[in-house]
């Protein structure tokens, strides 16, 4: 991001304005309009394949969330779009991966499949994977750009809540075909032990430890070379807490949600159906 500093500082010399007095939205807006200009020169060189994954089971899908799901072809117009309902993951198992079909379905709960779907298709296919209660704000192409994976962050209060340092979430992710981060993810995944739930065990947290995000962010320390995989900060994918997303579905916005989004390039809405 040097040329973005030299811009800066450029631009406090001829307001006459030290970089300190600059407001932090300012600053970020700033920031945002400069990788988002760079998004199609940067989109011609991605090590991450141009393909944009979206998985939904249910062939009733609320007209809300295809309307959300527009807004990734929106902004990725050179991309390919994939679309994974019930018929076309049965098939890409068969045909791809066909060792992992019994697991898959010994699963306890749906989510937990939709969950190991989607990283057998990034191992498999690469791209970027993205919830289909994401909503795509700008292009992404700047923020992957030079990476060959990329995992978003979840909300800082979404790791204090659950007395974590941070949490490396599985909404949005971006990788290269054979990943080996991906690779031990479906390891890990894919273990029997993960296919029943102890007596006793709350549903939400065996989930979250055996597919969700408490084990990407697991499999993430653990890693050797966790220094190759991007980490994507919450305040450019998923600026908005769950309580936030509540008061703007209640007609509540407050100055500084409009100030989070305006540095953001998605937004996740934590809809959490599966829960």
């Amino acid at each position: 991001m040097a040329d973005v500093e030299a811009d800066l500082y450029s631009q406090s010399l001829e307001y006459g304005k030290p970089l300190s007095s600059v407001s932090t939205v300012a600053e970020y807006v700033f920031l945002k309009e400069k990788r988002a200009s760079l998004s199609g020169s940067c989109g011609e060189h991605l090590k991450i394949p141009k393909i944009i994954h979206q998985i939904y089971e249910n062939p009733d899908i609320p007209e809300y969330l295809l309307e959300i799901a527009k807004t990734w072809k929106q902004y990725h117009p050179g991309w390919e779009y994939r679309f994974w309902d019930r018929l076309a993951i049965e098939r890409f198992l068969e045909a791809v991966c066909p060792e992992y079909i019994s697991l898959y379905k010994a699963f306890s709960f749906d989510v937990q499949r939709w969950d190991a779907i989607r990283y057998l298709i990034l191992y498999y296919q690469g791209g970027l994977y993205a919830d289909m209660d994401y909503e795509c704000l700008e292009p992404l192409d700047a923020l992957l750009y030079g990476s060959n994976c990329c995992m978003g962050l979840e909300p800082p209060a979404n790791a204090v809540s659950f007395n974590m340092p941070y949490i490396v979430g599985n909404a949005l992710m971006a990788s290269v075909p054979g990943h080996p981060y991906f690779e031990r993810v479906i390891r890990d995944v894919f273990s029997e032990s993960n296919t029943s739930m102890p007596e006793n065990k709350n549903k939400s947290f065996h989930i979250l430890e055996t597919t969700g995000p408490f084990m990407t962010t697991r499999i993430y320390d653990a890693y050797p070379s966790s220094e190759e995989i991007t980490l994507l900060s919450a305040e450019l994918i998923a600026p908005l807490t769950p309580a936030e997303v509540q008061q703007l579905l209640n007609g509540y916005e407050t100055k500084e949600m409009e100030e989070k989004i305006e540095k953001a390039f998605a937004v996740h809405y934590f809809f959490g159906s599966w829960v």
